[in-house]
């Protein structure tokens, strides 16, 4: 084996940062500064496999096989360098949930936010419930994406393993009990996340736990990311000698580790990011008094939130695109999307492969491309989709405008917008903001990185590590002035083709139903 040593002296800090994505799982070697150590990062793809009906779902074994052999083979290329890690930190993608048994054994799939077969609990819920109340108190939208709906079809459709069940947990707190042969705590970032935490105690929801048929005690207890697990069980111990004593911060959630990664999670400072998924969000001051409609509340801890609506059909759409269509080489596709007038190509897309989220919370939503001719070419219907993601994100950050009085500038982050330099001048034209590029390549893990080491005392605060920038966008007048056009056209598909209004003149979604 190949020995590698940091380019650290061994009495500098280092930590270990672990990403569980939607996509793939990473580990990463940071340094004191947040800087990866070199060569020091691995990553291996992981694909949630999905069903006809709606399903988006990991065997949990699998899910942890991967993040484990990841690990493995970080540590064994580290060799002496993983003397230098003091703490780790762990980022997962969030709205995820199983059962386990008495025994910790997962009884359930795990659940994750894109299984959308929880559509006739959703539209029970809110027939019994206050829909705007339950918002307001849990900060989310009921939704296919959450745990209240998902607890429910367990109930319903999986009997025996709702029977065996003894206790509900998210995908992190599950992998801490296999590896520290003990129960863990849920953190308070990804609690926020379930749809089953009640923002204003920091506690799980009383209403909901009753309506959904479990209580607390079935629930992982809750705390902050800094309330360490440390002293691995004698398996894992032997098996990561290294970490064997380190302690492991409480996991938290994919999109506040995004946030704090990119240097945007003070009050004001907005992140734009960008991966298989995408999400805008902003740090708000506490408390909030009222959530906006259509968007919902992420904590970064107890006392630091963020504020923002979330999409589940980002990057994933772009590479949908890329692989169904007869699309050129990434270089010749970029040179002919950036060829393309702004709305030049007649067509209007509904991105939505996998159903809406933020801010309308359609849960059967279904994309749709308007406007083909036996002329339209795949690099046109490619640059209208990605027009169409920068529409939503556009509806998301005006929502947001309400709230948060944000700075000149939005970052952004995330390695499927960074691919496409016409993407980011998209983003610029259409949110009429000036749009700067993250400098960092990881900012996901980076921000895990930074909770660790703020966790390990190393820093004094999440701010205190300043995100590299690269690029800047900034917008083009012309440019801004089509895209409105075309985002109206995008407006009213959406609520003629998804959301029409009923007979009563009401509607399903949470958009906003006059003109944008």
């Amino acid at each position: 084996m190949t020995t590698v040593h940091s380019d650290n002296p061994s009495n500098i800090p280092c930590v270990l940062a672990i990403d569980i994505g939607s996509s793939s799982v990473r580990a990463t070697v940071y340094d004191a500064r947040a800087d990866v150590v070199p060569g020091l990062s691995i990553a291996t793809p992981h694909v949630t496999p999905t069903t006809p009906d709606g399903g988006a779902a990991d065997d949990a074994a699998v899910l942890a096989d991967v993040v484990e052999r990841t690990i493995d083979a970080l540590l064994a290329l580290a060799g002496d360098a993983a003397s230098d890690i003091v703490a780790v930190g762990l980022d997962t993608f969030v709205g995820n949930l199983l059962g386990l048994d008495e025994n910790g054994r997962p009884t359930t799939p795990v659940y994750t936010y894109a299984d959308t077969r929880s559509l006739e609990e959703v539209a029970r819920m809110r027939r019994d419930l206050d829909a705007v109340d339950v918002h307001q108190r849990t900060g989310v939208t009921l939704h296919t994406a959450y745990a209240p709906a998902r607890l429910l079809w367990v109930a319903r459709n999986a009997q025996r393993a709702w029977e065996e069940t003894i206790r509900w947990a998210d995908f992190a707190t599950y992998l801490y009990g296999r590896w520290f042969g003990r129960e863990a705590a849920c953190s308070s970032s990804v609690a926020s996340w379930s749809g089953l935490l009640n923002r204003h105690t920091q506690d799980w929801d009383e209403t909901l736990l009753e309506y959904t048929g479990i209580s607390a005690d079935r629930l992982p207890k809750l705390a902050d990311y800094g309330d360490v697990m440390q002293g691995l069980s004698p398996e894992y111990a032997a098996k990561w000698p290294a970490l064997s004593d380190v302690p492991f911060c409480l996991a938290i959630g994919d999109g506040a580790a995004a946030n704090v990664g990119e240097g945007c999670s003070a009050p004001g400072s907005t992140a734009l990011t960008v991966g298989t998924t995408g999400a805008v969000r902003a740090g708000v001051p506490m408390p909030l008094a009222e959530v906006p409609r259509g968007l919902s509340v992420y904590n970064l801890s107890r006392n630091s939130i963020l504020l923002g609506g979330a999409v589940t059909d980002a990057g994933g759409l772009f590479a949908w695109m890329s692989d169904t269509l007869d699309v050129p080489d990434p270089a010749t596709l970029e040179s002919e999307l950036a060829a393309l007038s702004p709305d030049g190509h007649g067509l209007t897309v509904l991105p939505f492969l996998r159903g809406e989220r933020s801010p309308g919370w359609l849960d059967d939503a279904r994309g749709a491309v308007i406007g083909l001719r036996a002329s339209t070419t795949p690099a046109q219907i490619v640059r209208a989709g990605l027009e169409s993601v920068a529409y939503r994100f556009a509806l998301i950050a005006d929502r947001l405008s309400t709230v948060v009085r944000s700075g000149p500038e939005i970052v952004v982050g995330g390695g499927a917008a960074q691919s496409s330099p016409t993407w980011l001048q998209m983003f610029a034209d259409v949110l009429d903001r000036t749009v700067v590029e993250s400098g960092e390549p990881e900012t996901t893990s980076r921000g895990g990185a930074i909770f660790a080491l703020e966790s390990a005392g190393v820093i004094g605060s999440l701010d205190d590590l300043p995100a590299r920038r690269g690029r800047r966008y900034t917008p083009d007048p012309a440019s801004t002035e089509a895209y409105r056009t075309g985002l109206e056209r995008h407006h009213t598909l959406y609520h003629s083709l998804l959301d029409p209004p009923g007979s009563d003149g009401s509607y399903s979604s949470e958009c906003d139903h006059d003109p944008v």
